[in-house]
C-alpha cells in the first residue's frame, strides 16, 4: 500500500470537510445578518408609525398653538 498517497488523500478529504464547514458557516452568518436587518427594519418601522400617529394626534388637537380656556 502506498502510504504517501493515502496521506495525501486523507489531507484532501480533511481539507474538503473544513472548506465545506467554512462555506456553510459563512452562509449561516449571512442569513443571520439578514434576519437581524429585517428585525431591525421592523422595529424602526413600528416606532416610526407610532411616532407618526402621535404627531398627527398632537396636531389634530391643536399642537403647540392650543389656547388655554379662561373662565
Amino acid at each position: 500500500m502506498n502510504w504517501r498517497l493515502f496521506g495525501w488523500l486523507a489531507a484532501l478529504f480533511g481539507g474538503a470537510i473544513i472548506a465545506i464547514w467554512l462555506v456553510f458557516s459563512l452562509i449561516g452568518l449571512v442569513f443571520g445578518a439578514l434576519g437581524f436587518l429585517l428585525k431591525f427594519a421592523l422595529v424602526v418601522g413600528v416606532i416610526g408609525v407610532i411616532g407618526y400617529f402621535c404627531y398627527k394626534g398632537y396636531k389634530a388637537i391643536g399642537g403647540a398653538d392650543r389656547r388655554q380656556i379662561r373662565k
